[in-house]
């Protein structure tokens, strides 16, 4: 694991995945969403050095992609859990010194994981990447648009009329042998 390699996003994600992990374990993972800070902090870490600790291996999506996916649901469990211990915080403070500080650490850890999530995924262009990584599977190639029926031939022709059909008579001529001069007689 090299801390070295991380940009500024991912260390303030690994802070804060850290303070979950620890602010849950000291509030005894019961109270107010600690142990979903657990559960988120692990998956922050696993996306922030699964890439160094297995090159080989290719995250289901981009890395802002994923870590806004969890750092977001973790801000807002946490929120949502800060806004609901609020009548009881006064009693925390006094009566639960350990749990009180551990489910302080653990809210301030997975509102760490939200923002910094949120720089890394608009660093990124704010574009959701989620589902196979584009080196593996390639979509299917687009369907082929429907062919054009082949173009229709000319109806055939009746074949020419030649001499030898009638008695001599053309083409100008009523049918049956007759001519307009014998008419007139």
């Amino acid at each position: 694991m090299d801390f070295s390699k991380l940009n500024s996003n991912e260390k303030l994600a690994t802070y804060g995945a850290v303070a979950a992990i620890v602010g849950s374990i000291l509030s005894f993972s019961g109270i107010g969403g600690g142990g979903f800070g657990l559960v988120t902090g692990i998956l922050m870490l696993v996306v922030i050095f699964l890439p160094q600790f297995s090159p080989g291996t290719k995250l289901p999506g981009s890395k802002g992609s994923l870590m806004i996916l969890i750092g977001g649901v973790s801000g807002i469990v946490a929120l949502l859990a800060l806004l609901s211990i609020l009548t009881v915080l006064g009693a925390f403070a006094l009566y639960g010194g350990m749990l009180f500080i551990g489910l302080l650490i653990g809210i301030a850890g997975q509102l760490l994981m939200g923002w910094a999530s949120w720089r890394e995924f608009q660093a990124e262009g704010g574009k959701f990447n989620l589902g196979m990584p584009s080196g593996g599977m390639s979509a299917p190639p687009p369907a082929a648009p429907p062919a054009a029926p082949p173009p229709m031939a000319p109806p055939p022709m009746a074949p020419p009329m030649d001499s030898s059909m009638g008695s001599g008579s053309s083409m100008g001529e009523p049918m049956g042998g007759e001519s307009h001069d014998e008419e007139q007689h």
